[in-house]
């Protein structure tokens, strides 16, 4: 999406749009066009993506974008307790939670 949008100049709010990006880049396949415009048509989800949002801002007490939850994962078992922070970082601070996090797989 953020391709199609920042690079190509598509318009991601419109259902057709985001039909496309999913047949051509993402592999929807024919048979599920119908049921993904149907999906997005009706808003299919979003009571659940609002209450994620909402989540987030609570646990993380996110206030601003960009903003990055980064956690070592095992399978589905986290490993720790998640990194959250926000604004544009230096990439010696990922390079640094990364290097961390990669202590707790080992």
């Amino acid at each position: 999406i953020f391709d199609a949008m920042y690079e190509c100049g598509e318009n991601v709010s419109l259902v057709d749009t985001l039909v496309k990006i999913g047949t051509e880049r993402l592999g929807v396949s024919a048979s599920e066009v119908n049921d993904l415009k149907l999906h997005l048509e009706n808003n299919v989800g979003a009571k659940d993506v609002m209450k994620e949002i909402r989540t987030g801002r609570r646990r993380y007490q996110i206030q601003g974008v960009p903003f990055f939850v980064i956690g070592a994962v095992d399978g589905e078992t986290s490993l720790g307790q998640p990194y959250g922070f926000s604004g544009a970082q230096d990439s010696s601070t990922f390079a640094d939670i990364f290097e961390e996090l990669a202590g707790n797989l080992a």
